[in-house]
């Protein structure tokens, strides 16, 4: 991929790095050709002219097969040392060596790495043998296979500190693709609990406003006197208007994209708690159903998250009486605080919901928001069929006082 921004040094070193086979193949022979014109200009033997190509030849795939590359130059290496070596002594050509134990320190594998360590020695050790071709005393063949030594050991190193900087580099790549799937994960499930959220409040506000706008739609229906259906149209118009209200304020997260505390029409506005269910049973007292409440809170209140998944499951709760307990149905709704658990009853005597009444459980979307509301408190919910008739709504909640 192109770099966009790049410099020119950075675009020709990338372009390089792509091409590894053709720069090393033209280095390779550079290398070769500068042996070579020397070789001639010092009328050197054949074995000289021939060795030297061959030194320098598997240069050309240093990177890409650094193995090959260093068990052929050796063996070239070992041929040069018991053919021509007593005669042309130590070739140009011979830097090939180093560069083949950089290029297995730093892009072979671990066995091959040591193996090209292990050549640096031996051939430090033939030279020294060898060198100089006259004669010499014995700490000028040391001087020279020391120096022989030290230079492969100092090329094995830097290729060894190549590839733990290659390594360094490629674990700070892979860590930081990691991070960019880890941020676009948490993105997508903040996404997706948001729309949770969204759809959990939406449930509760509209299916609870409408189950009361039917009870009173119902009810204005047989109303015996112009000022009993006049009251129902009255209590129509109301929880219509709160409810567009708490729509509103739903749907304006959507649109302002944050909740800014105390601002109308978004989550950050004042949110119902335990305080409102007084008046929330006085809503569902006037669609005509019986309600007992009965509430035993701490003197300090109740943390706003908490109280607000309270209402909630009482909401829900009525709301279910409203639609299936039928005519004449009594509840009891129940908020105690207690040492170790919030308990939330809501229990009806009147038909309950069709799954709850026939023993098969129920499953619908106001169940599994209120599982959602206190599954993040790690409580538990559960709506059951009632000995005699009717359901139970049980919600525990863990507190701590």
């Amino acid at each position: 991929m192109a770099l966009v921004d790049a410099t020119p040094g950075e675009r020709v070193i990338s372009w390089m790095r792509s091409r590894v086979v053709a720069v090393d193949g033209a280095a390779a022979l550079a290398l070769a050709v500068v042996c070579e014109v020397v070789g001639l200009a010092v009328r050197a033997d054949a074995g000289y002219l021939v060795v030297s190509p061959l030194l320098l030849g598997p240069l050309a795939v240093r990177r890409v097969r650094p193995e090959i590359c260093l068990v052929v130059v050796s063996g070239v290496a070992l041929v040069q040392w018991l053919t021509v070596g007593g005669s042309s002594g130590a070739l140009p050509a011979d830097v090939a060596v180093p560069i083949a134990v950089h290029a297995v320190a730093a892009y072979g594998r671990v066995w091959a790495s040591r193996l090209g360590l292990a050549v640096t020695l031996l051939v430090a050790v033939l030279a020294g043998a060898n060198l100089p071709m006259i004669p010499s005393p014995a700490w000028a063949h040391l001087l020279v296979g020391a120096f022989f030594a030290s230079t492969g050991a100092t090329a094995w190193a830097i290729g060894a500190l190549q590839r733990v900087r290659r390594r360094q580099v490629e674990a700070l790549a892979e860590r930081a693709r990691l991070l960019e799937i880890e941020r676009d994960q948490r993105a997508r499930l903040a996404v997706l609990a948001e729309r949770t959220r969204i759809a959990r409040e939406m449930h509760d506000v509209v299916a609870h406003s409408l189950a009361v706008v039917i009870a009173q739609a119902d009810g204005g229906r047989y109303a015996g006197t112009p000022e009993a259906g006049t009251a129902a149209l009255t209590a129509i118009s109301d929880h219509a208007r709160r409810a567009l209200s708490e729509t509103r304020r739903v749907l304006g997260v959507l649109r302002d994209g944050d909740a800014t505390p105390g601002r109308p029409g978004t989550f950050g506005a004042p949110q119902p708690g335990v305080d409102d269910l007084p008046g929330l049973v006085e809503q569902i007292r006037a669609g005509g159903v019986t309600v007992n409440l009965t509430l035993d809170l701490p003197p300090g209140g109740v943390e706003p998250g908490l109280s607000l998944a309270a209402y909630r499951i009482v909401q829900e709760g009525l709301t279910n009486v409203m639609k299936y307990a039928g005519a004449g149905a009594c509840t009891d709704v129940a908020v105690r605080w207690g040492s170790r658990l919030l308990e939330i009853d809501v229990l009806d005597d009147g038909c309950g919901p069709p799954a709850v009444s026939s023993g098969s459980g129920y499953s619908g979307y106001g169940v599994l928001g209120m599982r959602e509301r206190v599954s993040a408190y790690g409580g538990t919910v559960t709506l059951a069929p009632r000995p005699g008739g009717g359901a139970a709504l049980r919600a525990r909640i863990p507190v701590s006082r």
